[in-house]
Parts: structure tokens; sequence; C-alpha cells
């Protein structure tokens, strides 16, 4: 019995590792090229932060890939990405 428990918290983990993989890329997006929250936002040369969403569309996809499994999350989040433009009416848009 108890080895049945091991390979079902095993293969639940498994089944998360797609979604974690992607909130690292998230992150290290976030961390070093985000306008909004970067490390290079400092530089006279980057753009400033023009985000019409509320959360950015990274914060949105970290969301995302916490809530729903990866196919579902990895949609949502392109979907995203692809209405974040000056021409679409800026609002708060949730995962």
């Amino acid at each position: 019995m108890k080895l049945k428990n091991t390979s079902m918290t095993l293969w639940g983990k498994l089944r998360k590792l797609p979604n974690s993989v992607a909130i690292v890329f998230i992150s290290l997006y976030r961390t070093l090229f985000s306008p909004s929250v970067g490390l290079f936002r400092f530089l006279p040369f980057y753009s400033p932060p023009s985000c019409i969403f509320y959360p950015t569309c990274s914060e949105y996809g970290k969301e995302a890939f916490k809530k729903y499994p990866f196919l579902v999350a990895f949609k949502k989040t392109v979907s995203r990405i692809r209405r974040c433009h000056p021409g679409n009416d800026p609002r708060v848009d949730l995962p």
C-alpha cells in the first residue's frame, strides 16, 4: 500500500514538472528582462514599462501555470500576450 502512495506522489510530481519548468522560465524572464521589474530596466536604452493589463503578462502566465494544466495554461498565456498591444483597451484580466 505504501508503494502505491509513493508512485502516485511521484506521478503527481511528474505531471506538474512542465508547469514548474514554465514557471522557472517566466521567473527568469521577469528577473532579467521585464521592463517592469527586471534588472535591465535601468539601462538608458531599455524600453519603459508599457503594460496595458493588470496583472502583467508574465505574472498572468505564472498564475495560469499554477492554476491550470500545462496545455491550457500555455494557450491562455499565449492568448494574453497576443492581446497585449496598444490598440487594445486597458483592463484587469485574471487567469
